[in-house]
């Protein structure tokens, strides 16, 4: 069940599909269901049960005066119980609308803002969303492109303000990536292709950091290299995982359009996902056969031995990754990462071509 399926199985709001109105419980306030509409309610089920804000919190249509004449937010969440502090604004536009009226709802949302001084924006067509954290400086109004907005539990915990802050320095590499890096590439192609390698390196290092501090150290404690796993093993945990995570970040540029099928924007992303597994496989599949070409050694009974510590085919060995000292023993994992980043980028791209003729086909 999605958040507005359960909305109306609570009554929070009631769709008259026959006489195309929806009645909106909380703010009793019925309204006459057009495209954009959909999308606005579909935000409203979302803010009440996936975000958990107070339904007293928000409201519809809120007056901005701009100039001489007054303008409507279509939603906007107030901070307190009182409507007094605006804390989130949402625009809402129908689906399938272009990129550039797309791009006008987030400056009309930034006009808003202008005047309602909110710490979120949110701007959704239902099939895209962007959001944006809101702050006033000495040289005015700035906005910080966000992943996600904070969950109401969320918002003054020490945890958030982390992950915010994780997201302004992404933010801050992608616009540095497309400022001076993305020009500078004369081949589109080639300009993405750097920019993968950069999302399948980072995963990879984050993966191979954590194997390193945390799954070693515990497989190693319960003994399980002298028993039924190797190195090799660990490396294709977290070389597994990073795999999934890149190819997730990169999903909208991976899975074409045309693969996803569904009308409502919750079943859609579902798709998306579900396609994510499978574009995973197709990057991580043949990364695993080139690799085995160059690790290939088995070294599962290999676990005290000394004397061809030092040679490549030795080194998935628990006496090959004890002569690196601790700081450093992170190489046993992200040596193979890095040798196989131009293949995951290569794999990667193909894997894309292959899903464009499997949509097109179908």
């Amino acid at each position: 069940m999605n958040f507005l399926q359960k909305a109306q199985s609570e009554g929070i709001i009631l769709i008259d599909e026959s006489n195309k109105e929806v009645f909106y419980k909380p703010l009793n306030l019925k309204l006459s269901l057009n495209p954009e509409e959909r999308v606005r309610l579909q935000i409203y089920a979302e803010l009440l049960y996936k975000y958990r804000y107070p339904a007293e919190r928000i409201v519809f249509e809120h007056p901005v005066k701009m100039g001489s004449s007054y303008k409507r937010v279509d939603i906007l969440v107030f901070a307190d119980n009182t409507q007094q502090k605006p804390f989130l604004l949402v625009e809402c536009k129908k689906e399938s609308v272009s990129q550039q009226t797309f791009q006008e709802a987030i400056e009309q949302a930034f006009s808003y803002d202008n005047h309602l001084y909110t710490s979120y924006i949110w701007v959704s067509s239902g099939e895209q969303n962007m959001f944006f954290k809101a702050e006033h400086n000495s040289s005015g109004r700035k906005r910080y492109p966000l992943l996600d907005i904070p969950h109401f539990s969320w918002v003054d915990t020490l945890w958030y303000k982390i992950f915010e802050g994780g997201q302004f320095v992404w933010s801050f590499l992608q616009d540095i990536y497309e400022e001076f890096v993305a020009p500078s590439l004369q081949s589109k192609w080639f300009a993405q292709m750097v920019f993968w390698a950069l999302i399948f390196f980072l995963s990879s290092y984050a993966a191979s950091w954590a194997n390193d501090k945390w799954l070693t150290p515990y497989a190693l404690k319960n003994k399980w290299l002298q028993k039924d796993f190797s190195f090799k093993q660990l490396f294709w945990i977290s070389a597994g995982l990073s795999t999934l995570v890149a190819v997730w970040a990169l999903r909208h540029s991976l899975i074409t359009d045309d693969l996803i099928t569904a009308s409502q924007a919750k079943e859609k992303i579902k798709q998306r996902n579900n396609w994510v597994f499978v574009t995973a496989i197709l990057v991580a599949a043949p990364i695993y056969f080139i690799l085995e070409i160059f690790f290939a050694y088995d070294t599962k009974h290999c676990f005290g031995c000394q004397p061809c510590t030092k040679e490549w085919r030795c080194w998935w060995s628990f006496a090959h990754y004890k002569i690196y000292p601790p700081s450093k023993r992170i190489w046993e994992y992200l040596t193979p990462s890095l040798f196989m980043l131009p293949f995951q980028v290569v794999s990667a791209m193909l894997a894309k071509q292959l899903l464009r003729i499997y949509a097109f086909v179908k």
